[in-house]
């Protein structure tokens, strides 16, 4: 089909716009939790359920963003190569973007939530050492999964190696 096909073009487009709602809504769920953070803990309960919902649908569209990937390499007719070295690269930075989501970012918005949930709703959540613990292990994740996404930014646009 190649690179010019209409197929290709659409399945480039649902490509953007979804690493546009996944990386999007990562980077937004940021601003959330730190305003989550320094609320009460009853609002900071709230605002971390919805961050929660959010993260779940940024997820999928990552996951349907690689996929869209791996479709639109097989639509090229070669001109994008699995091999590539920007190709390999990219396929690293989404694994480890989902990585940091599952092993740092999601288990902390959840403690985070069961800790708001468990202190009294008026105290402050940042004065409660657990919230501060799970605050800065969540603050790592989401400075990780940033700063991977500029470089994954970079891999697209200049395509190293390519």
């Amino acid at each position: 089909m190649g690179t010019t096909s209409v197929i290709f073009r659409i399945v480039q487009l649902l490509h953007v716009l979804t690493a546009i709602v996944g990386f999007g809504g990562l980077i937004a769920h940021g601003a959330y939790n730190a305003k989550a953070f320094r609320a009460k803990a009853g609002e900071a309960a709230v605002l971390l359920r919805n961050t929660a919902a959010v993260t779940n649908i940024a997820h999928y569209a990552i996951y349907a963003m690689f996929v869209l990937g791996i479709v639109m390499i097989s639509l090229s007719d070669g001109a994008i190569s699995f091999g590539a070295a920007w190709i390999s690269a990219s396929f690293l930075i989404v694994i480890a973007v989902v990585g940091i989501a599952h092993g740092m970012v999601r288990p902390a918005i959840r403690g985070l939530t069961e800790r708001a949930e468990a202190i009294d709703p008026d105290t402050p959540l940042e004065s409660d050492a657990d919230a501060k613990a799970l605050a800065g292990k969540l603050a790592i994740g989401e400075g990780l999964t940033q700063v991977l996404l500029a470089i994954g930014l970079i891999m697209m646009i200049w395509q190293p190696g390519n």
